[in-house]
């Protein structure tokens, strides 16, 4: 069975992608900020408020590793740092209060097994 769902524009990236933008952004730069939690995608589009390695603060949006960009404070949690891409940043205009039933995961193939 493959999944048929739509790709959230942010599918692509990697960690390095994420450790490369955020070890290098300044304060002030934008942040984007994504929740996935509850089937739902959104991405809080944001600036950066300060930077003490290894982590970097977003403003209104938390303290997060620039590194992995998982939350400082709920690393396994559902909010993570996104590279603000011309695509996230589109589609966060285009959903401003998100939206369900966005893959945030390309699919293994292991369905059915």
């Amino acid at each position: 069975m493959k999944d048929t769902r739509p790709v959230s524009p942010c599918i692509e990236q990697t960690q390095k992608d994420i450790e490369a933008y955020y070890r290098n952004a300044e304060i002030g730069q934008i942040a984007v900020v994504r929740h996935t939690q509850h089937h739902m995608l959104f991405y809080r589009v944001s600036e950066i408020e300060s930077r003490d390695p290894p982590c970097i603060y977003v403003r209104n949006g938390g303290a997060f590793y620039m590194k992995s960009g998982k939350s400082r404070y709920h690393p396994t949690g559902q909010t993570t740092l996104v590279v603000p891409t011309d695509e996230v940043l589109a589609w966060a205009k285009e959903h401003p209060q998100g939206e369900l039933g966005y893959s945030v995961f390309r699919s293994t193939g292991l369905f059915g097994r």
